[in-house]
């Protein structure tokens, strides 16, 4: 099985880190908040954050008919865009109340209010009837499922037959880690309050087995390269930190996500993809 920390943060650790972070974030990202897609002509991260938007859309081929449920919704900002740019109806879940009103209120001053719904529920325990939706997407958000063979399972049952699942995320490069490699991977997603990662390949696995007929996914590690390097950047405000963690080993310290998740990817431990299934 894919690799577990030992540390298990609690819903209430990952609401606080987003209610505590999300100010600053937001002011760089905009409401996308996530690492996006760099290719020729992206200038700027929030441009390249709606890029891939865009991106795991052309995956799954959303149009004004399709019923779409954001998994993690956020501030609301991929499911202000669909309503917007597609006309479709949208439900986002997140277990962050301040998300909610967020979200609520970009969507009433977008104007789409009546295509966008906005409720505070757990995506590991959807009270959604069977089969209600045609598409469940999520951007940077099911990396926090836990386990996730069980929310493919639930996203499995709430989609129609002939429904599309499609998210894009940060993946395990392995199977398993030892040593340094174990440390530097479970110091990074202590960071961002994360329990575990899979591998692309046992997501397809955990796919096929809940009943999709089909999945499959794309490596897209060096279109996020640009991102996580602006974060190590960012990372470099708290040097004093990196050096005396070192020494010390501390625990936890400002901008310690920022500066491993960087080397995650630049020792080739984690990947970034896109990933895609059909009912």
């Amino acid at each position: 099985m894919s690799w577990n920390k030992k540390v298990n943060w609690e819903e209430k650790d990952v609401i606080k880190y987003y209610v505590d972070s999300a100010w600053a974030f937001q002011m760089f990202w905009g409401p996308d908040m996530h690492y996006g897609y760099w290719e020729k002509g992206i200038k700027t991260q929030k441009r390249a954050s709606r890029r891939l938007n865009e991106r795991l859309v052309q995956r799954i081929k959303i149009t004004k008919d399709d019923y779409v449920l954001d998994a993690g919704c956020g501030i609301g900002g991929n499911a202000v865009w669909l309503a917007q740019t597609f006309g479709c109806k949208v439900v986002g879940v997140t277990i962050v109340p301040e998300q909610i009103r967020t979200a609520k209120r970009r969507a009433r001053e977008a104007g789409v209010e009546h295509l966008c719904k906005f409720e505070l529920m757990d995506y590991m325990n959807l009270t959604f009837p069977d089969e209600t939706f045609t598409v469940v997407m999520g951007l940077e958000s099911i990396c926090y499922a836990n386990p996730k063979s069980d929310f493919i399972k639930g996203v499995y049952r709430v989609l129609k037959t002939g429904g599309r699942f499609a998210m894009a995320d940060g993946f395990a490069a392995k199977e398993s880690y030892v040593g340094n490699e174990k440390k530097l991977m479970g110091r990074w997603m202590d960071g961002w309050k994360l329990n575990n990662l899979e591998t692309m390949a046992r997501w397809k696995t955990n796919a096929e087995t809940a009943g999709f007929k089909s999945a499959d996914y794309v490596d897209i590690t060096k279109n996020v390269l640009p991102t996580s390097k602006i974060m190590l950047a960012w990372s470099l405000f708290s040097i004093h930190w990196h050096i005396l963690d070192r020494i010390f080993e501390i625990r936890d310290y400002p901008n310690d996500a920022l500066w491993y998740q960087y080397w995650a990817i630049r020792k080739n431990l984690a990947v970034y993809g896109i990933f895609w299934a059909v009912k």
